[in-house]
C-alpha cells in the first residue's frame, strides 16, 4: 500500500479515524466529558477550566491509541492471551491517568463553592 503524502488524504485519514473512534462507547463517555469541559471553559474561563478542557482533548486522543492497541492485539490473537491481556491493561491505565489527573483538577476548580 502506498502512503498518502496529500495533506488532503492526511486530513480524511484522521477523520476516518475519528468516525471510528466514536463507534466505540468509552470514547462517545469521553466525548461528552469533552463537552462539559468546552462548557465549563466558555462559561468561567479560567486557568483550571483550561486544564480541564486541554486534559479532556488529550483523554481523547489516549483512547484512540488505547482502541488501536486493542485492534492490533486482537487482530494478533483474538483468543484470551495473559500477555495481550497486560498490554490492554496497560493501554486502559493510561486512559484512567488521565481521568484521574482530569477529576483533581475538577475538584481544585470546585473547592471555593465548599
Amino acid at each position: 500500500m502506498q502512503k498518502k503524502r496529500n495533506i488532503i488524504d492526511v486530513t480524511m485519514n484522521a477523520v476516518d479515524g475519528i468516525k471510528e473512534l466514536i463507534l466505540q462507547k468509552a470514547a462517545r463517555r469521553e466525548l461528552l466529558l469533552v463537552l462539559i469541559a468546552i462548557v465549563f471553559f466558555c462559561y468561567r474561563p479560567n486557568v483550571y477550566t483550561v486544564l480541564i478542557a486541554v486534559l479532556s482533548l488529550v483523554l481523547l486522543a489516549v483512547e484512540a491509541l488505547n482502541t488501536a492497541i486493542e485492534k492490533i492485539c486482537d487482530l494478533i490473537s483474538p483468543e484470551e492471551h495473559p500477555e495481550i491481556k497486560k498490554i490492554k491493561d496497560l493501554g486502559a491505565a493510561a486512559v484512567m491517568i488521565i481521568l484521574v489527573a482530569i477529576g483533581l483538577i475538577f475538584i481544585r476548580y470546585l473547592s471555593p463553592y465548599f
